[in-house]
């Protein structure tokens, strides 16, 4: 069977966007309208699935050093500070800060001037960890919901017609689903024209936009400045990253939001069940780049051998994962798939490989005897593609996948045969592969030779208890 082997791209592609980049194929859904942070279900906005790609963060205690330091909680506490120690003029204060401490209650105006507000001392004490990235995540969202909306509410106002409220939340969501690599400031600040203009034409949208800039400066500049002020952005080469403080807080929006978003622990102590996790539901990026590092670590042969050691002792759609993470390792997993013929679980997947790495056609005819596929491999292969998928109802008539080419595999060439080597199969979801087929093919023929062989499979299931 070749690397690429259909079937298993069937079954991933029903689990994962099979190497996608994800900030990419979201992109379409965050120009949906602004909203506020905290009343955005991230999940319908940006049409999330319910897992998303796993990242990486530090420890609470390093989280709550980071949002101690931070710029622009320095410059709301710094305000606050003065506005009760002396009288400041509202018209001295930045408008943008002085709508982020009015927001926070730190500061209330009192006719031109400021005056202390009820939450003066909000930031006064920030030595516990909770409370330094509470007030944190409490700031990152009123600079999300306001920044823009100030900037356009000081003097001089102009371009009225600009939608530019509340589109922090798609920007940030955004950065997150691109967390490791970033987006170029130009594609940002093309996505935020775009959305703010959306409801003009080109001669009216340029002119606005064009007034609003000379006015204010640039609204995604602006906004990002803030960002970055606060800690939750860095930009770097043209391209905009969330940092740690950030991508905490949007991971914890989303599971306030019902979706899931795994955490790896650091690389020296990932296992192949988290490389698993990246394969299931990060990028191709994604996967190469932690598949990089955990190499590195222990070597290629060693990695190869932990991944098939994992694969063998778990179930099917482990292996289905765990087997094209190994194949990335190329010569250097040789050794690990030698071994792996002496396993049932996994000997299937190793003759193909072993083929391909000495320059073979897994395919052809002139493989040595140890690589000759037999009908067990074959039947191996089968159960564990279809495996996944037998524990639940499919809920359709027909058998979604076509079973032209694999009849024609290692001769196999009638349904009978390779369903019969199925029925003698240790498999654990041999049985239950064969029942579902026999239930949902649309063949007469295929369901009728899956069903026989389904009941020879039960009736040695039976002999052995």
């Amino acid at each position: 069977m070749a690397d690429k082997d259909p079937l298993i791209l069937d079954f991933r592609s029903g689990r994962a966007l099979d190497g996608a980049d994800l900030g990419e194929y979201y992109v379409s859904g965050l120009d949906d309208g602004p909203a506020n942070w905290d009343d955005t279900d991230l999940e319908h906005a940006f049409d999330l699935p319910p897992v998303l790609p796993p990242v990486r963060l530090p420890e609470e205690a390093e989280l709550a050093a980071w949002a101690r330091r931070s710029a622009l909680l320095a410059d709301l506490r710094a305000l606050a500070d003065e506005v009760r120690e002396t009288t400041v003029q509202t018209a001295a204060v930045n408008p943008v800060l002085l709508r982020l401490a009015e927001e926070a209650e730190l500061v209330e105006r009192d006719g031109e001037n400021l005056a202390p507000g009820e939450d003066a001392g909000w930031l006064d004490d920030l030595a516990d960890d909770s409370h330094a990235l509470d007030a944190w995540e409490y700031t990152f969202a009123v600079v999300l919901d306001t920044t823009l909306g100030a900037a356009g509410d000081s003097d001089p106002v102009v371009a009225d017609d600009l939608d530019l409220e509340g589109h922090g939340p798609a920007l940030v969501t955004r950065l997150f689903l691109s967390w490791r690599d970033g987006v170029r400031i130009t594609e940002l600040a093309d996505a935020l024209k775009d959305a703010a203009t959306a409801d003009l034409d080109t001669e009216e949208a340029d002119r606005q936009w064009r007034a609003w800039v000379d006015a204010h400066g640039d609204p995604l500049r602006l906004l990002v400045g803030q960002l970055e002020r606060l800690g939750a952005v860095s930009v770097t080469g043209g391209a905009a990253r969330l940092e740690s403080l950030g991508i905490q807080a949007v991971r914890s929006k989303l599971e306030r939001d019902h979706l899931f978003v795994p955490v790896l622990p650091a690389p020296d102590k990932m296992t192949p069940d988290d490389l698993v996790l990246v394969w299931l539901h990060g990028s191709d990026g994604d996967l190469e780049a932690e598949l990089a590092t955990w190499t590195d670590l222990r070597g290629g042969e060693q990695a190869a051998r932990e991944l098939l050691d994992f694969a063998a002792d778990g179930n099917a759609a482990t292996r289905t994962a765990a087997i094209p993470i190994v194949s990335r390792l190329g010569q250097s997993a040789e050794p690990a798939w030698r071994e792996a013929l002496d396993r049932v679980e996994l000997r299937c997947y190793a003759k193909p490989q072993l083929a391909r790495l000495a320059g073979l056609d897994p395919d052809g005819t002139d493989l040595p005897s140890g690589l000759e596929p037999e009908p067990a491999d074959v039947a191996w292969l089968i159960a564990d593609t279809f495996g996944p998928f037998s524990h639940f109802d499919l809920g359709r008539e027909t058998f979604p996948f076509d079973f032209a080419g694999l009849n024609r595999v290692s001769g196999l060439e009638t349904p009978d045969e390779a369903f019969e080597a199925l029925a003698r199969l240790g498999h654990p979801d041999a049985e239950a592969v064969l029942t579902m087929i026999g239930r949902h093919a649309s063949d007469k023929a295929t369901a009728k030779a899956a069903r026989r062989a389904a009941y020879r499979a039960s009736a040695r299931r039976g002999a052995r208890r």
